[in-house]
């Protein structure tokens, strides 16, 4: 937990934190095999978004992030409840994307799922429970830090943990572009996704 945390006096709140999303995991969908999967928000160095317009930015991880507790099921579902949040279901047979989900969760999961499923990544049904410190609307860009914990998740329980990260970031801007319908760049993601 050191290397991800770095702070020594957040690992006690870090280890509760985890046993804590393993318990509400466990409440949510059951017992069984699980993984727990993490990553970061990030902070802007310099730039302040002008990869919306080619420019350049400088951006770096944070220690602030978001963890999942995953585990395989045998159908093809996948059901994420995210801390605060209603459930999401989404089947792995309905990935075109709903217009009606723009700019909604539900819209981020299935533009990742599509996105790694277009580029022939192994896709199989999980259930996850999502706690996040990387608050909503604090400019720590937790939009991308959800897509690519959800990129993270889908590599580590069916991949060999082998999606590169610069593609988990790609796909997340696809996502966010596409199936969220909001114009970005790719600097949150890629701080995020390479930490």
């Amino acid at each position: 937990m050191k290397d991800i945390y770095v702070d020594e006096k957040k690992i006690a709140y870090e280890r509760e934190r985890y046993i804590k999303a393993i318990e509400s995991y466990t409440e949510h969908f059951g017992e069984g095999e699980v993984f727990v999967f993490s990553a970061p928000g990030r902070s802007e160095v310099g730039g302040n978004h002008t990869d919306h317009q080619h420019g350049r930015v400088l951006a770096a991880s944070v220690s602030l992030d978001a963890i999942a507790v995953a585990g395989r099921v045998d159908e093809p579902l996948v059901r994420i409840q995210s801390e605060g949040y209603k459930l999401c279901e989404i089947r792995l047979d309905e990935l075109d994307k709903k217009t009606r989900e723009e700019g909604t969760t539900k819209g981020l999961i299935r533009g990742m799922l599509a996105g790694l499923k277009q580029q022939g990544y192994k896709m199989g049904g999980f259930c996850a429970y999502i706690t996040s410190d990387v608050l909503s609307g604090s400019g720590l860009s937790s939009s991308a830090t959800f897509e690519t914990l959800i990129g993270t998740v889908v590599s580590g329980l069916y991949n060999h943990a082998e999606i590169p990260a610069v593609t988990i970031a790609q796909t997340g801007r696809y996502a966010e572009n596409v199936y969220f319908g909001k114009p970005s760049g790719l600097m949150d993601q890629m701080a995020c996704a390479i930490g």
